[in-house]
C-alpha cells in the first residue's frame, strides 16, 4: 500500500462523492488497453497523480482509491480470501480488503450503481459485500452480474475475464443461487461450442473452467467431442503443442463420463503429438536432439500411464520400446550440440543487477527460462573447497563436532578430518563442510543476489496463473503423471511469495519424481521386512541407490541430498514430514532455494531424459538449449 489509509472518507464523505460525480470515469477508462484490471489500475493511477499535480485533492483520493481497489490480485478459488495484494521489491503495492476503512467500502457501496465498466462495478460491489457486516445480497447479485457481463471472448478471457467468470461461479454458490449459476454454464458452454483454432487455448481454457467449478456434468460427451475437434484441427495444422494438450484434456472429459475406450484413444493421440513434436523439431530449420529427446521422453511417460488392460489395443509396450531407442539415440546426438559458456566474476551487487537485466524486459517464456537458470553448482569444486578449508584451518579437524537443532536435540555429529588416514569418518567431516560453508552459504548468495531480485522484476512484468504452470509441469518429462497440478500449484504459490505453501506441496512431489525416476531405471524402490510387508523407501534411502548418480548426475544428486536430506543442512523432507519447520522456517533462504530448484528442475523440459543417459553434462549449455526448446514449443 502507498501510505497508510486515514480518516479522510469519514471527514469528507460529501466532498469525496461530489468530487467522483465530476469525475469523467467513462473517459479515463476508455481506452483500447482497458481489457484487465491492471490496466483499469494503471489508468487510474495516472489520472491521480495529474489531479495531485493540479492540486485537487479530493478527486486525487477517490482515484487513488480506485486505483487501490483495481490493483488486488483476484483469485477465484481462494473463497475467504480472494483478494490478495502483488508483490513488488519486498513491498505492497495495493492493500488487502482488510485495510480500506469502513467509510471508504461506504463510499464504495453509494457510488458502485452509477458505474459502468462491468471490471470495475463487478470489484467494488465485491469488495462491499466481502467487506461488510452484515452483508447485503444486492452487493453480491451486483458483482456477479457485473461478473457476467464480461464477454465471453478470447481476448477478455485471458485478461482477467477467467478470474471474473471463477469468481462469479463461487460467489452464486456461496448464495445458492442456482438460476444464475446455469446461466453462467450455458454460457460458457456456447462459448466452448464456438471456439475456433484461431482463438488458441480459449477452448481449453474454458472447458478447464468447467471442470474445475464441477459444472457441465451433463454436456461432458458434448464438451470432450468439441476438444477432440479442436485437438484434430491444431493437429491437421502441425500445431502439436496444442493438439496434445486439447487431447489430454479431451481424454479427461471422456473419463468424466466413463467412456474408457475414447479417453485411451485420446491419451494416445497426446502422446503421439509429442512424437510429431519431437520428430517436426529434428526436421526444423533450428533442429535440436535434446528437446526432441525431451519430447520423446514425455510421450513414454504418456504411454506408461495407460493401465496395462487397455495396451495391447495399441501396441503401446511396443511403442514405448520403440522410443526409449529412439531417445538413447538423440541423447548420444545431443552432445555434439552442447557449448560451454562462462561469465566473469563479480561482487554481488553486480550479480543483483545482472539476474534483474537477465529477465527484465523479456518475453515470458524466455525470461522464466532465464530465471530458472540464474545459478548453478559444481558438486566437485564445492568438494575440493570443503577439502581445501579443513586443511588449511587445521583446528576444524582436530575436534569431533555435535550439531543441534532450533529445540537443542542432536541432529548428527562428526569426528574430525585427516588428510594422512582417509576414511568414513573423514567423508562424514567433508561432507558436513560441504553443506555449511561452500553450498550454504551459495544458496543464501544465490538467493539474495539472484533469485529474489530477478523475482521481483518477474512479478511486476508478468502475471502468470496457477493452470499455466500446471501446463508447464504436464510437458515436463521430469514430472510424473498425475502430478502436474501438485507440480503447478506449487511453483505457482512460491511465484506469488507464498513459500510456506509451496515447499509443502513440493518436497513430497520432489521424493515421488526421484522415486519414479530409479523405477524407470530397474531400481527396487521398496523395502521388505521379515513379514514380507512391502513399504515405500524415503528419499534419503533412494538417494543413496546405485543408479541415482547416474540418473540425475553428481550436481543434482548432491543438491537434492543437502536441501531435503542432510541432517547437517535444512533437512527439509524430515523437517516438513515431522512439522519441525516453524514460520520463519518456511521462508528461509533454502525454502526459496527448493521452491527455485523445483522451478528449474520443471522448466528444463528435456534435462531428465538427458541426464539419464549423460549425467555430467554441462548445465549452462543445457539451459541455452532449454530456452530455445520452450520457445520453439510455444511459436509452433
Amino acid at each position: 500500500m502507498n501510505t497508510p489509509h486515514d480518516s479522510y472518507f469519514e471527514e469528507n464523505f460529501e466532498l469525496a462523492f461530489d468530487a467522483f460525480v465530476n469525475i469523467e470515469l467513462e473517459a479515463i477508462l476508455d481506452d483500447a488497453s482497458q481489457l484487465d484490471y491492471t490496466s483499469i489500475a494503471q489508468a487510474l493511477n495516472r489520472a491521480a497523480r495529474k489531479s495531485e499535480e493540479e492540486g485537487c485533492q479530493p478527486r486525487a483520493k477517490v482515484l487513488r482509491l480506485l486505483d487501490e481497489a483495481c490493483w488486488m490480485r483476484l483469485s477465484p478459488s481462494r473463497r475467504n480470501e480472494p483478494f490478495d495484494d502483488p508483490v513488488v521489491a519486498g513491498e505492497r503495492r495495493s492493500p488487502i480488503p482488510n485495510d480500506f476503512t469502513d467509510s471508504e467500502i461506504d463510499f464504495f457501496a453509494e457510488i458502485m450503481e452509477s458505474i459502468d465498466n462491468p471490471f470495475l462495478k463487478g470489484r467494488l460491489a465485491d469488495l462491499v459485500w466481502h467487506c461488510s457486516e452484515p452483508r447485503e445480497v444486492k452487493f453480491v447479485l451486483a458483482a456477479i452480474d457485473s461478473y457476467m457481463q464480461l464477454p465471453l471472448d478470447a481476448e477478455k478471457w485471458f485478461r482477467d475475464g477467467d478470474l471474473c467468470w471463477q469468481r462469479a461461479i463461487v460467489l452464486s454458490r456461496i448464495i445458492k443461487d442456482s438460476d444464475r449459476l446455469d446461466q453462467i454454464e450455458s454460457s460458457i458452454v456456447a462459448a466452448l461450442e464456438s471456439a475456433t483454432v484461431q482463438q488458441g487455448f480459449y477452448g481449453h481454457r474454458l472447458a478447464d473452467t468447467l471442470m474445475s467449478s464441477g459444472l457441465a456434468v451433463n454436456y461432458s460427451t458434448n464438451v470432450a467431442a468439441k476438444l477432440e475437434t479442436l485437438a484434430g484441427e491444431f493437429d491437421a495444422a502441425k500445431n502439436f503443442h496444442a493438439s496434445g494438450r486439447y487431447y489430454n484434456a479431451s481424454a479427461k472429459w471422456f473419463s468424466l463420463f466413463d467412456d474408457c475406450g475414447k479417453s485411451i484413444d485420446m491419451i494416445v493421440a497426446e502422446a503421439e503429438a509429442f512424437e510429431k513434436e519431437a520428430s517436426a523439431r529434428i526436421a526444423s530449420d533450428n533442429p535440436s536432439y535434446g528437446i526432441a529427446a525431451g519430447f520423446l521422453e514425455k510421450a513414454v511417460q504418456i504411454y506408461r500411464s495407460i493401465p496395462r488392460v487397455h495396451r495391447d489395443h495399441h501396441y503401446i509396450d511396443k511403442r514405448i520400446q520403440d522410443l526409449r531407442l529412439r531417445i538413447n539415440e538423440y541423447g548420444l546426438l545431443a552432445l555434439d550440440e552442447m557449448k560451454t559458456f562462462t561469465t566473469p566474476g563479480v561482487d554481488v551487487s553486480e550479480v543483483a543487477e545482472q539476474a534483474r537485466n537477465s529477465v527484465n524486459g523479456k518475453p515470458l517464456l524466455e525470461a522464466l527460462m532465464a530465471f530458472a537458470n540464474l545459478h548453478s553448482i559444481d558438486f566437485r569444486d564445492i568438494r575440493k573447497s570443503a577439502i581445501e578449508n579443513l586443511s588449511r584451518y587445521t583446528s576444524q579437524g582436530l575436534f569431533s563436532k555435535v550439531f543441534r537443532n532450533h529445540e537443542g536435540r542432536v541432529v548428527d555429529r562428526t569426528y574430525g578430518f585427516s588428510e594422512s588416514t582417509p576414511s568414513e569418518e573423514n567423508e562424514i567431516e567433508i561432507r558436513a563442510q560441504m553443506n555449511r560453508f561452500p553450498y550454504g552459504f551459495g544458496v543464501v548468495v544465490a538467493v539474495q543476489a539472484k533469485i529474489l531480485p530477478a523475482l521481483d522484476v518477474l512479478i511486476l512484468e508478468h502475471r502468470l496463473s496457477e493452470v499455466e504452470f500446471v501446463d508447464l509441469a504436464r510437458r515436463s518429462p521430469i514430472v510424473p503423471i498425475n502430478r502436474e497440478i501438485l507440480w503447478g500449484k506449487a511453483i505457482a504459490q512460491g511465484f506469488n511469495r507464498d513459500f510456506a505453501t509451496s515447499i509443502h506441496i513440493l518436497t513430497p512431489q520432489i521424493e515421488h519424481m526421484v522415486r519414479v525416476q530409479l523405477k524407470y531405471a530397474g531400481e527396487i524402490t521398496t523395502h521388505l521386512d521379515q513379514n514380507s510387508i512391502e513399504t515405500e523407501k524415503g528419499l534419503s534411502a533412494l538417494m543413496e541407490l546405485p543408479k541415482t548418480v547416474e540418473i540425475f548426475g553428481e550436481d543434482l544428486t548432491y543438491e537434492i541430498e543437502a536441501l531435503f536430506c542432510d541432517q547437517i543442512g535444512p533437512n527439509l523432507r524430515n523437517n516438513i514430514a515431522h512439522g519441525l519447520l516453524n514460520d520463519q522456517d518456511c521462508y528461509s533462504y533454502d525454502a526459496v532455494y527448493a521452491w527455485w530448484l523445483g522451478l528449474k528442475l520443471m522448466l528444463n523440459t528435456f534435462w531428465s531424459s538427458l541426464e539419464q543417459q549423460h549425467p555430467k553434462r554441462d548445465e549452462d549449455s543445457q539451459s541455452k538449449e532449454n530456452v530455445q526448446g520452450i520457445q520453439g514449443s510455444e511459436s509452433d
